[in-house]
């Protein structure tokens, strides 16, 4: 079982599944398998069980999915544990928001399944579901929580857009990163890395250089520098060889550069 497709394809399910495409994320679950969610009381086993829950379920609620990180573990060829970490923004049909953290585990194995040709093959499932941050539990509430917002309030709510990226961090974990949270990118260990800074504080250093970045993604960022990409969204001012960010960082601009990097951040506005 490929370690890094199992940790890619946790995020897309999760992805699917905050768009309110969820049978893919419950497709995947074993025969067997175990869902503890996010509310206290919140247990079910088997994938049939989960499938009647989720479909009994009536809700007009959306959800806005912040930037995730993705680490991966195993220790055997057969299982994989995934971790993945992310704010999500549930939008109620009063207009109220709520924003919550959230931890999910999930636990892979390795399963023979019959074909409907009856052919046999190994395919990935979920053996367990664990989101680690429980909160009450309101009496209307099964899977969605349509009454949360009657016990969870002055939570911070985050209204993020943007093409997602995906990065792939020194330290083995997988970065989701929407793109108009991402203020600036800056070279490191001599320009092999890059160090992603966001608009939460988030720090990461990732595998990529920052020719490499620009190549891929000239179109959301502009180099002001050879070690920094930033995003003309937050820059504050401009003035001669220098520019300003958002959060308070100051980048140089080389001389000969200045003129043309000022014309390409005026024509992004």
């Amino acid at each position: 079982m490929n370690q890094q497709h199992i940790a890619d394809l946790s995020a897309e399910l999760i992805m699917k599944y905050y768009e309110n495409d969820y049978m893919p994320f419950l497709e995947a679950m074993d025969d067997d398998a175990l869902w503890y969610g996010p509310a206290e009381g919140q247990f079910l086993k088997g994938r049939e069980t989960m499938i009647k829950a989720w479909n009994a379920e009536e809700h007009s609620l959306s959800f806005t999915l912040g930037n995730m990180e993705v680490a991966h573990i195993s220790a055997n060829p057969s299982f994989c544990n995934v971790m993945l970490s992310y704010p999500v923004t549930t939008h109620y049909p009063d207009n109220h928001d709520i924003t919550l953290f959230q931890r999910l585990q999930m636990t892979w194995c390795e399963r023979t399944i019959e074909l409907d040709n009856g052919e046999k093959e190994k395919s990935p499932r979920i053996l367990v579901c664990h989101i680690s941050n429980p909160h009450s539990k309101h009496a209307d509430d099964t899977i969605y929580p349509n009454k949360f917002h009657e016990i969870i309030n002055n939570s911070q709510t985050h209204h993020i857009n943007g093409k997602r990226i995906h990065f792939h961090g020194i330290d083995r974990s997988d970065y989701f990163f929407l793109s108009d949270t991402i203020i600036r990118i800056e070279a490191a260990h001599g320009g092999r890395h890059s160090v992603i800074h966001t608009t939460d504080g988030t720090t990461a250093e990732v595998i990529a250089t920052i020719s490499a970045l620009e190549k891929k993604y000239g179109h959301l960022f502009l180099r002001c520098h050879q070690s920094f990409l930033i995003n003309p969204e937050y820059i504050q001012n401009i003035r001669r060889f220098k520019l300003t960010l958002y959060d308070g960082t100051e980048l140089p601009i080389p001389e000969k550069k200045y003129t043309a990097f000022r014309d390409k951040a005026l024509k992004r506005y």
